[in-house]
């Protein structure tokens, strides 16, 4: 309770010397929606999730021998109750989150308690479709000497359609094979800067048929087999990130990517299902197909269609992929 009481009196303060200096942020005119927040431990960060571009301002503050960031959201509202977060970094004690004012200046406060009075980076990323995350970097992370020097193993991606058969197509006409395709090569560069060895069925628009597929990825002597794919069905309103596996080696790994990339995504948890798929069924090594979005689902493929959402699908795959084979 004594800390609480702290805490709040921090906060307090901090509101009472920002207001002594007027406006510490622009506001956009129309209100930000903060949907959610999360931990990125593998890039030591806070992830801020929001409706709407956000307007921020950071500050440091210090009471007694604790010190504090404190993010101000101008113009803003929390979904959902506040929470305080213990110890998500070794540098981090707390990360604490509430609506701070309402009408007619709404605002959401982010506070950080420190080990030292450091202001950490942030940087805005548009998701598209008026979504956007504040990341907040606060512990920079080391590269080990695995992904320096290499490590042995292998990854087979396979980019799932191609050729002649595109996969689902969107409602505005968005192909599934050029998104499998695109996030397939940006997940290979992301793999080898790790230093993990990495084939590929395609890097091109052609057809390979999915025997191709598993021979190929058994005789590549991959350690993991990957297949790239989209959600596609009649109704547009189903949306969300589903994993497949067929063998009981496969089953630990689909699991923890679903986790992992639903929860990078901000998308729907829409499940791990074992399913007798051709490419799951006929390799040898542990396999999984990721299918990250709906495509059929206008939402979902606005954010397919982007280039800077996509590169946010392959980082996350690279990141799990490496987490959990790698660093466990």
């Amino acid at each position: 309770m004594k800390n609480l009481i702290l805490f709040f009196w921090a906060v307090l303060l901090f509101s009472l010397a920002a207001a002594s200096t007027g406006n510490a942020y622009a506001y956009a005119g129309n209100i930000t929606k903060i949907t959610g927040v999360s931990i990125d431990n593998a890039n030591g960060a806070i992830n801020i999730y929001t409706i709407g571009k956000p307007y921020y301002k950071g500050y440091l503050f210090k009471s007694g021998n604790k010190n504090f960031f404190i993010l101000t959201f101008g113009q803003s509202i929390l979904y959902g109750r506040g929470k305080k977060i213990a110890k998500p970094f070794k540098n981090i004690y707390s990360v604490s989150y509430s609506q701070f004012s309402g009408a007619p200046n709404y605002s959401v406060h982010i506070v950080i308690r420190q080990n030292l009075m450091a202001k950490p980076r942030i940087r805005t990323i548009n998701l598209g479709n008026n979504r956007y995350k504040a990341v907040v970097y606060v512990f920079k992370k080391i590269k080990s000497s695995a992904s320096i020097k290499g490590i042995n193993f292998n990854v087979f991606i396979d980019a799932g359609h191609g050729g002649g058969d595109p996969g689902g197509i969107g409602p505005m006409g968005l192909p599934e094979d050029f998104v499998n395709l695109s996030i397939a090569l940006k997940l290979k560069k992301l793999l080898e800067a790790k230093g993990i060895k990495v084939e590929i069925d395609r890097t091109s628009n052609i057809n390979v048929s999915l025997r191709q597929r598993a021979e190929e990825a058994d005789r590549s002597g991959a350690n993991l087999f990957i297949g790239l794919y989209c959600n596609s069905v009649v109704v547009p309103y189903l949306y969300g990130t589903t994993t497949y596996y067929f063998h009981g080696n496969s089953y630990k790994f689909a699991s923890y990517l679903e986790h992992y990339i639903s929860s990078k995504l901000n998308l729907k948890y829409d499940g791990v299902v074992r399913d007798d798929l051709y490419v799951l069924r006929f390799t040898t090594m542990p396999a999984v197909v990721i299918e990250y979005a709906f495509i059929s689902n206008p939402y979902e493929e606005h954010l397919l269609g982007s280039s800077t959402f996509r590169r946010l699908i392959a980082g996350g795959i690279a990141n799990a992929i490496y987490k959990y084979f790698v660093i466990k």
